[in-house]
Formats: structure tokens, C-alpha cells, sequence
């Protein structure tokens, strides 16, 4: 049985890089479970913006189907995360195995809202600076005091 009944691919050399989907029927919000989905959006994101990236729909077929999951697990090759209202153990870890985190939100909850989450927690130029330019001998006294 094919899974997947559409599936809308933009294209855009200058796309955020960071990609994240979000489970959603109704487009705008988090509203499904991650196994029964009938619809996966994809945003490319960015400190200072985002755009729509890939749309899938799905035959909605009920109970643990393979071919169902592997199917959407495809669709999200390349991203970072998934956003959804449930997801199963099992599907968790085969997700997490391929580099995906499966995040749990509340059922409803805006997709724009969830980007701009993670919009005010990217660091800044400056921020990354401090980071790489911390003294690289700082734990030497820990050492010298017996920790490992």
C-alpha cells in the first residue's frame, strides 16, 4: 500500500538550513499523533526567519504498519527534529537512531509559536565567540586538584 498521497517539495538555493517538521491535519497546529498522522510539515528555520519547505499527506491507516512509518520516517530525512502530540517508544528510538529528536507538545499548539521557541534560544554571533574563545587551560587547577 502507498502511504504517502502528496507530496509537495520547494525548492530554494537560500532555504534556513535547520529543518524541523511539525505533525499537523489542519496546517497551523500540532494536532496528531506522529504513527497516524495524515500530514507532515516541513519549515526550513533561521534566527531571523522561516519558511515552508515540504508538505506529505498521508493515507491515515490505523495500527503498526512498517511500511506506514517508514514512509513518513523518509519524509523527514535531514531534519532535527519532529514536533508531534504522541509517538510511540519504539518510533521514538528509531528516530532517534536516525538523528531525529520526536518532541511532545500539547495538542493545538501554533507551529509559529514552537518556531519562535527556538528562534529566541539561538544563539548569538557574540555567544558563539565567548564559547570559542574561553582558555582552553581552564580545568588545569581541577586537575591539579585530583579531579578527573
Amino acid at each position: 500500500m502507498n502511504h504517502l498521497t502528496r507530496h509537495l517539495r520547494l525548492t530554494d538555493e537560500d532555504a534556513p538550513s535547520l529543518r524541523l517538521a511539525f505533525a499537523s491535519g489542519d496546517k497551523k497546529t500540532v494536532d496528531q499523533h506522529f504513527g497516524s498522522c495524515e500530514r507532515l510539515m516541513v519549515y526550513g528555520v533561521a534566527p531571523d526567519r522561516y519558511e515552508l519547505l515540504q508538505v506529505a499527506g498521508f493515507n491515515v491507516a490505523q495500527g503498526h504498519d512498517l511500511d506506514k512509518l517508514e514512509t513518513r520516517m523518509r519524509v523527514l530525512d535531514g531534519c532535527f527534529a519532529v514536533y508531534c502530540v504522541a509517538v510511540g517508544e519504539s518510533v521514538f528510538r528509531q528516530l532517534l537512531a536516525r538523528g531525529i529528536r520526536a518532541i511532545r507538545v500539547e495538542p493545538g499548539t501554533r507551529i509559529p509559536d514552537l518556531i519562535a521557541q527556538l528562534q529566541a534560544q539561538w544563539p548569538t554571533t557574540g555567544q558563539h565567540q565567548a564559547r570559542a574563545s574561553k582558555d582552553p587551560s581552564r580545568f588545569a587547577e581541577f586537575e591539579d586538584g585530583g579531579w578527573d
